[in-house]
């Protein structure tokens, strides 16, 4: 007999969306401290992206973390 399957929670496929997300958003905080840009702008040096997209792929793991072991059957 299979086993019952179970759906999945809809925060496990938002800290995916998340998780990708800051990855994103990290990898381009780091091509732009090494490729910056010929523009003058302000505020660059706080390098926003980078903080960000470790914001989010922080939230992201928490989410996944939380509803990980809920649907996986060891």
């Amino acid at each position: 007999m299979h086993p019952e399957k179970r759906m999945r929670n809809i925060w496990y496929f938002v800290g995916w969306i998340l998780f990708f997300i800051g990855l994103v958003e990290l990898a381009a905080g780091i091509a732009n401290v090494y490729f910056p840009s010929e523009k003058n702008v302000k505020l660059a040096y706080f390098h926003a992206n980078i903080w960000w997209g470790t914001l989010i792929m922080l939230s992201g793991s928490i989410f996944l973390r939380k509803n990980w072991r809920k649907y996986i059957d060891l």
